[in-house]
Order: structure tokens, then sequence, then C-alpha cells
């Protein structure tokens, strides 16, 4: 390891605060200086780290005090190394943000991070990214669906649309409505809900026949990874509302060049248009693409969106987003080619639906390697998915031959059938039913690599 005092040293601070974090797959590289400033236990381990401050907060202690106290206090030491800030976590984006401006560290600022923290501002702050982005109307208030179906063909065009609270972000409260009269019932059932008075809506154009997509990407490296839906006839909402099974399908940077040519410069315009100076950290970018002269602008977070999103990226390459942060900070790497992986993954998702699962099926080998894990056990009571990691059952896919992998996929989606004794006395949907008793710790949910 290069000594501290050495000009060519690079100093990367972590900062963590309940994100338990492992650098075991990090590459060492000599002229790198990796520093954890944390809570107690935070590292699962301290092999590719030099240095781990374990600063023990207050209770309640809601502004991070006394870390973000140990933080100045390091950027000032290695201030004449050009330190990075590297947070994980979105309840330390202001506050490290707000270091960066005052110790002129590289990276966000508060003026930036409003992007990501206020919903209602991200409408009208679209910094040169309204020709792209899909054209969207805000609506507040008591709901009138006459008056406001009349500003939605107005500022939108018409329908179909989605709309969506911005007060409540769960699946069930997003609405894909095909016309006018659907808008207008489904209004007038918000109106009657006490959980939806007085709320703020975002109504936005909705893309038919349009692949999802969530791509990584860095300024420096371009786009890093993506990942898409299979469908595109129907929206990964729709299925979770309606307890259908969806795949969603992990792309390398290669592969997400073959598959969806045009992707890249399209993600490399919106990093150009949301940062004016260089940004050396990881954007993962939503939005809809339907050919390379038709992809939409959705929104952008500094996080992966689910718990799937991150096994995702991890499979192929073995390499956690958090390892593609801290080498994207590094600036352009030279491949390493002997650790590409040339597969292609995929996860499929059964939304889970309340009830009480009888039976895990048993899912049949194919030609695709597979991996099946059961997420809820049997005779446990469930409720309705919420978001992307409510299933009942994943199964992960991968194969180098990408026709079959979507074959299996399909055979897999058709075939499979869950017992789930249904609560048919509760209208499904009515209201997000969070409160139904969790699993206990008694209960046995199965994960395995079949070989069946």
């Amino acid at each position: 390891m290069t000594s501290v005092g050495s000009s060519s040293e690079h100093v990367i601070i972590i900062v963590l605060w309940k994100y338990r974090l492992s650098l075991y797959q990090w590459k060492r590289r000599d002229d790198v200086k990796i520093i954890v400033v944390a809570p107690p236990r935070m590292l699962v381990d301290e092999t590719n780290v030099d240095v781990y401050y374990q600063v023990e907060p207050p209770i309640r202690d809601h502004d991070h005090c006394l870390l973000m106290h140990k933080v100045r206090e390091l950027c000032s030491i290695f201030s004449s190394k050009n330190p990075k800030l590297v947070v994980f976590e979105r309840s330390l984006q202001r506050p490290i943000a707000q270091i960066r401006r005052d110790m002129e560290v590289d990276g966000f600022r508060p003026e930036q991070l409003l992007h990501f923290v206020h919903a209602e501002e991200a409408i009208t702050m679209r910094n040169g990214l309204a020709a792209i982005s899909l054209r969207q109307c805000s609506l507040s208030g008591t709901p009138q669906p006459d008056s406001w179906a009349e500003a939605v063909r107005r500022q939108i065009g018409g329908f179909p649309a989605v709309v969506r609270p911005l007060r409540h972000h769960c699946a069930h409260s997003v609405g894909f409505i095909r016309n006018e009269n659907e808008f207008k019932n489904w209004f007038r059932f918000q109106r009657n809900s006490s959980v939806h008075r007085n709320e703020h809506y975002v109504v936005q154009e909705y893309v038919d026949d349009g692949h999802e997509f969530n791509a990584v990407c860095s300024s420096a490296d371009g786009i890093l990874g993506c990942i898409s839906a299979i469908e595109t006839h129907r929206s990964v909402l729709e299925c979770i509302q309606n307890q259908q099974p969806y795949a969603l399908e992990y792309l390398s940077a290669n592969q997400t060049r073959d598959i969806f040519p045009g992707l890249e410069s399209f993600c490399i315009q919106v990093i150009k248009s949301i940062f004016p100076t260089s940004y050396l950290g990881l954007i993962f970018i939503r939005g809809y693409y339907k050919d390379h002269n038709e992809i939409f602008f959705l929104g952008f977070g500094l996080e992966p969106d689910s718990e799937t999103a991150r096994l995702l990226y991890a499979l192929p390459q073995s390499n956690p987003w958090e390892v593609l942060a801290l080498t994207a900070q590094l600036g352009p790497q030279r491949e390493d080619t002997s650790a590409i992986d040339n597969n292609y993954h995929l996860v499929i998702n059964f939304p889970s639906a309340e009830g009480v699962l009888i039976h895990q099926t048993n899912i049949l080998r194919r030609e695709s390697y597979m991996r099946v894990s059961w997420k809820s056990a049997e005779s446990a009571e469930m409720k309705d998915s919420d978001h992307l990691d409510d299933n009942v059952l994943q199964v992960f896919l991968w194969n180098s031959n990408r026709s079959q992998l979507l074959a299996d996929c399909i055979d897999i989606i058709n075939s499979t059938d869950i017992t789930i004794d249904r609560n048919a006395l509760n209208e499904r949907h009515s209201l997000c039913r969070k409160n139904v008793a969790k699993l206990t710790a008694k209960e046995l949910v199965r994960s395995c690599t079949t070989t069946d």
C-alpha cells in the first residue's frame, strides 16, 4: 500500500449509517486508500479497508452530528489528496452534499440533490430534458374528475395515462387509465377514500409497446448495465397490482448496446443535461425504450430502487453495485476481460397475493441454469404485493443463449401455478393492506438451487 504522504494516492471516504457493507470483491489497488466511517458493526469485513472509524451516535441522532463531524475532520486531513465522499444511503445524501460544498469536494452539491429529494420540484426542473421526457402534469386538491380530464387532454394529449399520488408510493395507489371514463371513475373512488383526500397527483403519458428499463451509468464509463422488463404490453406495476408474474432481464454494457441500440447515447445525453460539471458517481436512469428513435426519460436516482435490482446487478459479474460505485470514483478503468460473464441473466417475479400459501410448487428444470427462491413459507399468511420485492417466489435464470433463456422464461411463467387460499371477503386493492401479520421466525422459507 502506498504511504499516506504519496501524491499519487487516491483517498475514498465511505460513510455509512444503517447500511452494512462488504467489499470482499473489491480488487485492491496500491494507489487507493479506503476509509470507512460508520457506527459499529456496519462493516461486514475489513479485508479491503485501510481504516475503519467506528462512531457511536447518540440515541435519535437524526442529523448524524458525530458522524458528519468525523467526515469533516477526515476531509480536512486529506484535503491535499482530493478525497472522494461515497454514500449508499438516501438519508446521508443531503448532509454529505453539504460537506462537499463546504469542503470543496467533488460530487453532488445540495442544489443538485433537489432533483432526487423533492419529487414535486422534479416535475418542473427538467434541465433540458423536456424533449425526451414523458409529458406529465400535476393535479392537487380534492379530486375533480371532469375539470381534471380536460387538463389532462390539454397538457399531455389525453389517454392512456398513468396517475400516481406523490405522497403514497404503493403499487396499488397507481392508476393505469385507458380512457376518460376510467379516469373519472378512478378519481371518484379516490374522492371517497380518506387516504387520498387533498392529495397531489402526477398524470403521465403511458407508453405502449415499450420496454421499461433502469440503466446504471457513470459519466466516465457510460452505460455499465441495464435492467429491462421482458414484456412490453403491460407495465411492471400493472403485473404487481394484478398478481401476474413478470420477468426482469439484466444486460451488461455490451449486451445493452446490441439489444437496445441508442440507449447508451440517450443515457449520456441525460447525464450531461443533469450535471453541468463532470460527476464521477453512479446514476440510475429509468425510462421506456421502443426503438433507437423512441426512448423516453422517466426519472433517475443515486441507488437501485429495489433489492431485486441489487441482486440482478450483482449476479452476472459477482460484483455488487457498491463496488461499481467505488470504481466509478476512480475514473475509467482498463477492462478486465478475464472477469467478463457472457451469460444473459433474468429473474421471474411471482407477486404475492393476499391469502395463505398452500403449497410451494415444484419448478422443473429447464435448459437454462436456474435458482429457485421461495420468499414465503407454506401456510404463511401473505398480503398483496406493494412493490418489486414483495414476491411469493423468484426464479433466477441464466444462459449464454438468449433465445433459449427467453423461451424458458415464458414456459415457466405460463406453466407455474401457485396454490394460494385467497381471502375473497376483502375487496382487492381497495386499500393497501400493510397490517397483515408477518412471517414468524419459526416458519421455514425455502431457498435453493434446483437440479431436479
